[in-house]
C-alpha cells in the first residue's frame, strides 16, 4: 500500500436520530452528518476532506497507518473464532424439586449422570487447547445428584495443571445446607440462581411441586451464603408477561440486595412454557417497551449515584466500544454452538448448546461422550449445518448492527420449525435490533446517559 493509498471498507448504515450510523464488517463505526454521509456514499472521498482523518481513526477508512490496528481489533472482537470450546455444561440430572411455570428443561426424561460419564467430561475439558475453560453444572436441579457433582468439582480442581478453570453451578439454592455451602466455597465454585423480582413476582413463577412459592427460602440461602461463607450469588430474573408492568420493582429488588448487574432476559417459548404461553408469553414489541422503561429507570438510578447495569447492554457496549468478544454465544457470528459451548446430558449425549439439549431433537445431537472424542464431535455434519444457518450475513446482510449481531438456529427452529430463519419474523432478532438501536440512540445524544453507558465498560474492568 502506497502512502497516498487508502480504502473505504464496505459499510452498512441506518439513521439514528438525525445522524447516520455507519458500520463495516470489521466492527468499526461512526456517526456521520448528512453531508458527510453523502460524500462517503458517493465514493468521492479524498484525504482533503476535513473528516477523512476521523474516518481513518474510526477504522472506516484503512491505510498503512491503521491497518495493523484494524486487524488486531477485528481479531479481538471475534476471538471465539480462534479458540476451542470454552464452556462445558454438565447436566448432572434432569430431576428437579421445583415446578417453575416457564421451565425449558422440565419435559426431559428424568435421569442422573453416572461417574463414568462424569469422568469422560473431565477428559473433554482438558483435551481442548483453549487456555480458559468453564465447567458449568445445570439440571434439573444439579444438587439432586450431589455425589457426581462433588466428584466432578473435586477432580476438575485436582487434575487441572495449566487451564484457567472456572467452575460454576446454576441452582435454585433450596437444597443447600451448610456442608454443601462450605464445599462450594472451598472449591471456588461460582453460584448462579434465579430471582425473578420481589416475592409476589418470584412466587408466581418459581414454585415447589406442591405449589408453594420459593422466594423466602431462596432469599434465606442467599443471605446464608453471603454472611456465613462470603459467597456472592449471581442472580438472574426471567421476564414473563406478569413481570412486564413491574420493571421498577424488579430492578429495586436487585438494588436492595446490592446487585450491580441485572440481566433482563425475555422468556423463551420452549419446554413447559409452551403449554402456558398465553399466560406467560408476549410479543417482541411488548418486551422492547419493557426494556426501554427498564433501561431508562436504570440510567435514572445511575444519575442518582446508584450503580447498576443491564447485562445485555454491557455485552453490546463491550463489542462496540472495546472491540472485545464478551463470550455471549447468541451474539457470535456464526453462533457459538459446539464451537464455544457443549452440553453433556446424563447419558453422555452431547448437544452443541443449552437450548439444543432442551429442544432434545436428534437432529441437534452431535454424539455421545462415552464412545467419541472431542475431535469427532467437532467434525459432525449436522454441526456444520447448524453453524451455516446461524450466519447472520446471509439473512440480514444490510443491517448496520451486523458486525456485532448473531442468531440462534435452535431457537429459530423451536419457533419456526426450521433452522433457516425468517429473520425479520424472529422475536429474538427484533429484540436484539431494538437493544442495539436503544444503545446507539443514547450514545448519539452525547449527554449524561451516554457518559454513564461508556462508564459501564471502562477498559480494565
Amino acid at each position: 500500500m502506497n502512502k497516498n493509498d487508502f480504502a473505504v471498507i464496505p459499510f452498512n448504515s441506518t439513521i439514528i436520530k438525525d445522524k447516520y450510523l455507519v458500520s463495516n464488517m470489521l466492527g468499526n463505526w461512526d456517526f456521520l452528518a448528512k453531508d458527510e454521509f453523502k460524500i462517503l456514499q458517493s465514493s468521492n472521498l479524498t484525504k482533503k476532506f476535513p473528516f477523512f482523518n476521523r474516518l481513518r481513526d474510526k477504522g472506516l477508512v484503512i491505510d498503512e497507518n491503521n491497518l495493523k490496528i484494524v486487524i488486531d481489533d477485528y481479531r479481538k472482537l471475534n476471538l471465539n473464532l480462534f479458540n476451542d470450546t470454552s464452556l462445558h455444561i454438565a447436566v448432572v440430572t434432569t430431576r428437579c424439586n421445583l415446578n417453575c411455570r416457564y421451565c425449558q428443561a422440565k419435559a426431559l426424561k428424568q435421569e442422573d449422570m453416572s461417574h463414568e460419564v462424569a469422568g469422560r467430561i473431565l477428559k473433554y475439558i482438558f483435551d481442548v487447547t483453549t487456555p480458559a475453560v468453564t465447567l458449568e453444572f445445570q439440571g434439573g436441579e444439579p444438587l439432586l445428584n450431589w455425589d457426581v457433582l462433588a466428584f466432578l468439582i473435586e477432580h476438575a480442581r485436582k487434575f487441572n495443571v495449566n487451564k484457567d478453570l472456572k467452575i460454576t453451578i446454576v441452582t435454585n439454592l433450596t437444597l443447600l445446607n451448610e456442608e454443601k455451602m462450605k464445599f462450594l466455597k472451598d472449591h471456588d465454585v461460582e453460584i448462579c440462581s434465579s430471582l425473578d423480582g420481589p416475592k409476589n413476582i418470584h412466587d408466581k413463577n418459581r414454585i415447589f411441586t406442591k405449589g408453594k412459592g420459593s422466594y423466602d427460602i431462596v432469599v434465606k440461602k442467599i443471605n446464608e451464603l453471603k454472611n456465613k461463607f462470603g459467597k456472592k450469588v449471581n442472580l438472574l430474573p426471567t421476564i414473563t408477561k406478569y413481570s412486564l408492568k413491574y420493571f421498577k420493582e424488579i430492578i429495586d429488588e436487585y438494588v436492595k440486595r446490592g446487585e450491580m448487574n441485572i440481566s433482563l432476559r425475555p422468556i423463551n417459548k420452549m419446554g413447559v412454557a409452551c403449554t402456558d404461553w398465553s399466560n406467560l408469553g408476549y410479543s417482541a414489541e411488548e418486551f422492547n417497551d419493557f426494556y426501554k422503561k427498564s433501561m431508562d429507570y436504570i440510567l435514572k438510578l445511575n444519575k442518582k449515584g446508584v450503580f447498576i447495569r443491564e447485562r445485555m447492554a454491557k455485552v453490546i457496549l463491550e463489542k462496540i466500544f472495546n472491540k472485545r468478544d464478551p463470550g455471549y454465544v447468541e451474539l457470535m457470528n456464526p453462533c457459538g454452538a459446539g464451537r464455544a459451548t457443549i452440553a453433556y446430558m446424563p447419558n453422555g449425549d452431547c448437544y452443541p448448546c443449552d437450548e439444543a439439549r432442551m429442544v432434545a431433537e436428534d437432529m441437534f445431537k452431535i454424539g455421545n461422550i462415552l464412545n467419541e472424542n472431542y475431535e469427532d464431535l467437532m467434525k459432525k455434519e449436522n454441526l456444520f449445518h447448524l453453524l451455516e444457518a446461524s450466519l447472520v450475513d446471509l439473512w440480514d446482510y444490510n443491517s448496520a448492527f451486523l458486525p456485532w449481531m448473531g442468531t440462534c438456529p435452535v431457537v429459530n427452529y423451536a419457533l419456526q420449525n426450521n433452522i433457516v430463519p425468517k429473520i425479520k419474523c424472529s422475536p429474538a432478532h427484533k429484540v436484539y435490533n431494538y437493544q442495539f438501536k436503544y444503545i446507539f440512540e443514547k450514545i448519539s445524544e452525547n449527554n449524561r446517559d451516554a457518559e454513564i453507558l461508556r462508564g459501564w465498560v471502562k477498559k480494565g474492568e
